[in-house]
């Protein structure tokens, strides 16, 4: 079943919205990117670069996501809504 399988049908959270807003600089080039995974392919993916002033809005229900590592320390505020999502 993978990881990303287990932790879909385990549901261990009830998050439906995760923004993000990057606070570091515009020229931002320390890694860190966050990876959302597409599907349950864990080979299709999209990579997010924490430039300062991206918005970053997803539900975190249906996307998994991860941090990539980071040579630099990285700023971010993150707001994750809990509920149901209506159709």
């Amino acid at each position: 079943m993978g990881l990303l399988g287990w932790m879909r049908s385990s549901d261990y959270r009830h998050r439906t919205v995760t923004a993000i807003l990057y606070l570091n600089s515009p020229k931002w080039e320390g890694g860190g990117n966050l990876r959302c995974f597409e599907d349950d392919d864990e080979e299709s993916l999209i990579d997010i670069i924490p430039t300062g002033g991206t918005l970053v809005l997803f539900n975190a229900s249906k996307i998994e996501h991860q941090v990539q590592p980071s040579s630099q320390e990285r700023y971010s505020l993150s707001l994750f809504m809990n509920g149901v999502l209506s159709p």
